[in-house]
């Protein structure tokens, strides 16, 4: 039995779609966003969410130190 190769992942620009909220099934042609912190020692913190429904899509964190 031989292993199948692995194709690399491979990122591609559409810009032709318009993605749909997995909460409300609306198309999302914009996102909402709000942040809390300054983002240079104790961090930034920010929440993406539907502006339809207003469910969440997704939380990131950066830090500058």
């Amino acid at each position: 039995m031989t292993k199948a190769q692995a194709k690399p992942l491979e990122i591609v620009k559409r810009n032709d779609l318009t993605p749909i909220c997995c909460h409300c099934a609306k198309g999302l042609t914009e996102i909402y966003s709000r942040t809390k912190g300054t983002g240079f020692v104790e961090g930034k913190d920010v929440i993406y969410f539907c502006p339809h429904c207003m469910k969440v899509l997704g939380i990131g964190q950066s830090r500058m130190i």
